[in-house]
């Protein structure tokens, strides 16, 4: 109810404590969309490392270009199972990352397609594709083919990037060039250098012709299917979601957590005690009465509802007997029934009982408690008198 005397508020004094209690968190939330529209606009690395698509310094913009340019279609993709169906014809699956790939599924890969090519793959998934072949121990590669493969001899001397890494045909038949680092077979290619198709080093010495014979079988395959890592990987490590993101979205993520714990501890910090204010308006008790009962009926807190009354009619109960405040229920039980001239049990039901199981009981408890109260008020008030 709201009386003349009530003090009126300005509406701006009832928002700023809105706007003073969400300011922080809504900078927060527009430094991420501003430094999210950043990133996403500023950013030269679009796609993952060897992208054909990416014109990143890691990517294989610069070779698809070329290949393209030698007649050679290059489509892109990330399942497995589009890699391989329907490639009988004359066409090679560049593995970008072979590592990633369980043995299963290399092996099933190399059993389908024409011609698969393997970039830099570690002793496992080599010896997926091809059992005989194993990695060298010792980087003793060259720069000039020393091979008999056309395309190896075609391409003459070479610079070798920094990751390059040798492999020993054994028994497999597979052509060995360059110390190892490219070997050649009827339809498995393994490169040992990754960075061999990245767009930095494609301009170095020999590396462009390199790649193009050895991924188009001196340019006798036009199809060309380049098959990046995705979501059906399974390889060594489990499965993860975030091979979905792009690279460090995973440390991004966990250092926007620290933050977000540290301006948590930080505003924690700031928190005082609860401050008691005054309400705009005057309400009567009845009202906040009953507004505290439908809160209870609302939650279905009958045993906190039954406690509120119990610890009220005590604290009454003890006043008006003589009894220290804050008594037990018990001893104001037992002060009650030598009053009212019923039993300590009796006493004890009410006023400390168990709590009601509906709101029938919670009724007959509130009955209870008032006919008790009024017991006691008239057997003192008549002590009293007499």
């Amino acid at each position: 109810m709201v009386t003349p005397a009530a003090r009126e508020i300005a509406p701006d004094r009832l928002v700023r404590p809105f706007w003073q209690r969400a300011r922080y968190w809504l900078a927060l939330a527009g430094f991420v969309i501003v430094g999210a529209v950043l990133v996403g606009t500023l950013s030269d690395h679009p796609g993952q490392p060897l992208d054909p698509a990416s014109a990143h310094q890691d990517g294989s913009k610069a070779l698809a270009r070329l290949l393209a340019d030698y007649g050679a279609r290059v489509s892109t993709t990330t399942s497995l199972d589009t890699a391989m169906r329907g490639r009988t014809g004359p066409t090679s699956v560049v593995v970008t990352a072979p590592d990633d790939y369980s043995t299963d599924q290399l092996r099933g890969l190399v059993g389908v397609a024409a011609r698969v090519v393997l970039v830099r793959p570690d002793t496992r998934a080599v010896a997926a594709a091809a059992p005989q072949i194993t990695v060298k121990a010792d980087a003793g590669f060259g720069s000039f083919p020393d091979c008999a493969e056309p395309g190896g001899a075609a391409t003459g001397p070479i610079v070798l990037p920094g990751d390059a890494r040798a492999y020993d045909p054994g028994r497999s038949g597979a052509t060995s060039c360059f110390g190892g680092v490219l070997l050649v077979a009827p339809r498995l290619v393994v490169l040992g250098s990754a960075q061999a198709l990245q767009n930095d080093h494609l301009a170095e010495p020999g590396l462009a012709a390199l790649d193009i014979n050895a991924i188009t079988d001196s340019r006798r395959v036009a199809s060309v299917v380049w098959l990046l890592p995705g979501g059906d990987t399974q390889g060594p490590g489990p499965a993860s979601v975030w091979a979905l993101f792009p690279d460090g979205a995973y440390r991004a993520f966990c250092w926007l957590i620290a933050v977000g714990g540290l301006i948590v501890l930080w505003r924690a910090r700031r928190l005082g005690g609860v401050v008691t204010e005054a309400l705009p308006v005057i309400v009567r008790s009845a009202e906040l009465v009953e507004g505290h009962g439908r809160l209870y009926v609302r939650a279905g807190a009958r045993d906190r509802a039954a406690a509120a009354l119990r610890h009220a009619t005590a604290l009454r109960l003890a006043a008006r007997l003589g009894l220290p405040r804050g008594a037990p229920a018990g001893q104001v039980a037992v002060a009650v029934a030598a009053v009212v001239g019923r039993t300590s049990a009796e006493t004890a039901g009410i006023l400390a009982g168990p709590p009601p199981v509906d709101d029938a009981g919670l009724m007959r408890l509130a009955l209870d408690l008032d006919h008790l109260e009024a017991a006691a008020s008239g057997a003192t008030n008549e002590g009293t008198q007499l």
